[in-house]
Parts: C-alpha cells; sequence; structure tokens
C-alpha cells in the first residue's frame, strides 16, 4: 500500500464549532438590554392609561352634562346633581295661562291641574319647551328655594329654546281673572333678570324649601322677600 505524505500531513477534521468572541457576548447582551426596558415601558404606558383614561372620560362627561348650554332633555345617569346656569325665570297663573284656568298639559301622577308647593314630595309646577326638560323631571330652584316639576308647555320658552336659551315659567297660582292685573304685576315682579339664574337638575331631596306662596290671590301681597337672587350654588350642588 503506497501512502500520500501529503495528506498524512493535513490535520484531522472535527465538528467543534468555533468559539464566540467578547465582541459578540457583548452584543447579545445589549439586545436582550433593549428589548427589556422596551417592554418595561409597554407596561408602564398601559398602567398609566388604565389610570389616567377613566379620570378624563369622568371629567368630559361632567362637563357635558354640567352647567351649561349644551343639550338638555335628559337627567343625570350617575345621580349626581348637576348645574344648568344662565336660566330665564318668568311666571304664569290663573288669568295668564292659555286658556285662562289651571289646566296643564302632563299628568304627572297627581292630575291636569297645576299646583304644588315646592317641596320634593309636592313639587311646584313649572313649563318650558319640549324636550328642554324631561318630561314630569323634578328640579330645584336657588332662586325660589323651592323644587319644581316639568308639567307643563310653554310657548315662549319654546321660542327662546330654539336660541338655546333655558326658560323656565313657574306656576304662581291664581283662582279667577278677577284681579289678573295685580297677578300680572306680581309675576312681573318675581321676573329674574333674562339668563340670570340657575337650575339644579338631580338635585338633593334635602335641600332648603321656603314654604311660603309667592301670591294668595285677590289683592294679597306679592311676596317679593321670599326670593333669593343671589346664591353660592356650592350650597346646592
Amino acid at each position: 500500500m503506497s501512502s500520500d505524505p501529503k495528506a498524512s500531513s493535513l490535520p484531522a477534521p472535527n465538528n467543534v464549532q468555533p468559539t464566540k468572541g467578547p465582541k459578540y457576548k457583548r452584543k447579545r447582551l445589549l439586545s436582550i438590554l433593549l428589548g427589556t426596558i422596551f417592554l418595561v415601558a409597554i407596561v408602564v404606558a398601559v398602567v398609566c392609561l388604565s389610570i389616567l383614561l377613566p379620570k378624563k372620560i369622568k371629567h368630559d362627561n361632567n362637563d357635558d352634562g354640567g352647567s351649561h348650554n349644551t343639550g338638555g332633555g335628559s337627567q343625570s345617569q350617575d345621580g349626581e346633581c348637576h348645574v344648568v346656569s344662565k336660566v330665564s325665570y318668568t311666571f304664569y297663573g290663573y288669568p295668564d295661562n292659555d286658556p285662562p284656568g289651571s289646566d296643564i298639559s302632563e299628568d304627572c301622577g297627581r292630575g291636569m291641574a297645576a299646583g304644588g308647593i315646592g317641596t320634593h314630595d309636592n313639587p311646584l309646577t313649572f313649563a318650558t319647551a319640549p324636550g328642554e326638560f324631561d318630561r314630569c323631571e323634578v328640579v330645584y330652584s336657588p332662586y325660589l328655594r323651592k323644587y319644581l316639576i316639568n308639567e307643563d308647555y310653554c310657548e315662549q320658552c319654546t321660542k327662546d329654546w330654539k336660541s338655546h336659551i333655558w326658560h323656565v315659567d313657574v306656576w304662581l297660582g291664581g283662582n279667577s281673572t278677577t284681579y289678573g292685573t295685580e297677578q300680572l304685576k306680581c309675576e312681573n315682579s318675581l321676573t329674574s333678570d333674562e339668563e340670570s339664574q340657575v337650575v339644579v337638575k338631580s338635585p338633593s331631596s334635602t335641600l332648603p324649601v321656603d314654604l311660603t306662596s309667592f301670591y294668595l290671590g285677590g289683592n294679597s301681597v306679592c311676596s317679593l322677600d321670599h326670593i333669593y337672587p343671589n346664591y353660592d350654588i356650592k350650597d346646592y350642588c
């Protein structure tokens, strides 16, 4: 057998991979570190959003349902009171109702006649535009210190509502047209400046109530000392 001296001088083959150097290890560690930092950043962002986003949504909802001429006709869904600002107050009664009398357009469980004394359980009738407040919705008036219930239609309120002006027409009572002039004077005296007052939607049932009637008919005195044009709304909502 002949031998090949060149072949015998070659190194024996083997399957061992060459060892990777320090430079490769550093790149590998850097890649793992950057990936970890990226994952941590994502987790932190998710946690922050889960905390801050609900607060932002609640704040926006309070602004939308709150205290200004944006929308109408729906009570608070969260049970919290909301203030409607820039509300015009007027008054009506037996002689200037249409037709004269105490008839109203809605039956809120106590018949088709205006009435009430202003308590939470027996609120005073008010008229307004369709859609401005909910049918039979009970609100509170710091200006009058009375609870009011929406159970009648008001033509002037409807015209105002088309211009996004809040307007409530509050029942003053009366029982005849004989003293219509006296009653109309009282109504005009009680009327506030346009868009100068507020209404509290979804009010607490324990707010202060003045049970004084503004007008008792005939030549009775108009109770102008039982309206409250100056108040701090924070005391009521």
